[in-house]
């Protein structure tokens, strides 16, 4: 895969995650997934999978009006079985703006490509 490639494949998470795709949502992260978010203080919390499926499953049942899907590529890299997205996404919830720095490290394992790491970072 190329970095062009890898940039529409972002694209696609986030419509379907933002749209609370719950069954997408399973299949496109990794099992071991670990999504690391770093408040504007430093305060680090951590997520997994079954809690992002959770997350992403009650917004789904409370038919939550979707996420902006705003978002400026930086960075793609895609080397062998590994690639990285780097961007900026306006996560605007309740019409306030919540931008964050996200990086991504894709990994093409059983035959397709899912995201094992994510991590982002609060600019507000």
């Amino acid at each position: 895969m190329d970095s062009k490639k890898l940039i529409e494949l972002t694209k696609q998470l986030i419509y379907e995650a933002t749209h609370f795709n719950v069954p997408y949502v399973q299949q496109i992260y990794s099992d071991n997934l670990l999504i690391v978010k770093v408040s504007k203080d430093g305060t680090v919390d951590t997520m997994n999978k079954e809690q992002l499926v959770s997350f992403v499953k009650g917004n789904n049942d409370a038919k939550a009006t979707p996420f902006s899907t705003k978002a400026e590529f930086h960075y793609a890299v895609c080397d062998g079985n590994m690639g990285m997205v780097v961007m900026t996404r306006d996560l605007e919830l309740n019409g306030n703006s919540a931008p964050k720095f996200f990086t991504l490290i894709w990994e093409y394992s059983s035959e397709r490509w899912q995201v094992a790491k994510e991590s982002y970072v609060e600019l507000n």
